[in-house]
């Protein structure tokens, strides 16, 4: 019987993802930081997380500083437009000055570019939830969405992360990347509700999407959501991207998953297509 990813896939590596790698790379030198600026990206990324704004004093208890260099760190960051201080309160937050410099990045984003068409094209076809994500490092960053017109519906914001080996896009993303192995490693090293999952497990189950070119997640991460993605591949059939459909399993049932494998496969591989065109680059 002909794979369904047959006929769509054109980019496909021909190497196991379950393959060990003999190749060994030379040791990496650690890069010079300078700690000044690194406190001040962990500040910002800390205000960023923060449902309220938050005084000197919690803040040099989370990271252990001094008060007089949170107080420094924070006027810098002040006065640069990054962070805005309440006047009736005298706490601190993270300003929309972020958010602007991430819209700018994202508009910028060529695979966003190429698979907004094909993403459009899903919505309207099935009416649920379609995301565009990538992997960075060990979790699945989510860039974009189209939302389902029903009411109830379930949603991965822009700029929402999930460790990779739970969610459908992040297991067709790492179906199709040599370091599979190492991340699904480090992520049940490090992640709590990770431990339990077996490695090897892991592994057949991504060799199975390589072969089928699709990944389906039954609350894989979210308890009553279902999802399905397969992945958008660059010249050298690496996964650079994953495009997905998501939605409550009380619609979206196995059956129902069933029947979107084919549409999906289709935009997956028209957005692989535009993607690795002529002038792409293969990261």
């Amino acid at each position: 019987m002909m794979s369904p990813w047959q006929g769509y896939l054109t980019y496909a590596p021909t190497s196991p993802v379950n393959e060990p790698t003999t190749k060994v790379a030379p040791p990496k030198k650690a890069p010079s930081l300078d700690s000044t600026v690194v406190k001040g990206f962990e500040l910002v990324e800390f205000l960023a997380d923060q449902d309220e704004p938050i005084g000197v004093s919690s803040i040099a208890t989370h990271f252990g500083w001094q008060k007089s260099n949170v107080h420094r760190l924070l006027s810098t960051l002040k006065a640069l437009g990054y962070v805005r201080q309440d006047t009736s309160t005298s706490r601190y937050e993270i300003s929309l000055k972020t958010w602007e410099l991430g819209v700018k990045v994202l508009g910028r984003n060529v695979i966003k570019r190429c698979a907004q068409p094909s993403m459009h094209a899903l919505n309207r076809q099935f009416s649920e939830n379609v995301n565009l994500s990538i992997l960075v490092g060990k979790e699945v960053l989510y860039l974009d969405n189209v939302l389902s017109p029903y009411p109830l519906r379930t949603t991965a914001s822009p700029g929402s992360r999930v460790p990779a080996v739970f969610p459908a896009s992040g297991k067709a993303i790492l179906a199709f990347r040599e370091d599979a192995r190492a991340v699904c490693q480090e992520i049940i090293s490090s992640h709590p509700q990770a431990r339990d999952l077996d490695v090897e497990k892991l592994l057949t189950e991504l060799e199975k999407i390589r072969q089928t070119g699709y990944a389906i997640s039954l609350s894989g991460w979210r308890l009553n959501v279902n999802s399905i993605a397969a992945p958008i591949l660059n010249r050298s059939g690496k996964s650079v991207a994953a495009i997905g459909i998501s939605g409550p399993s009380e619609r979206m049932t196995e059956d129902v998953i069933e029947g979107m494998t084919s549409a999906l496969l289709h935009a997956a591989n028209q957005v692989s297509e535009i993607y690795a065109g002529p002038g792409s680059a293969d990261f």
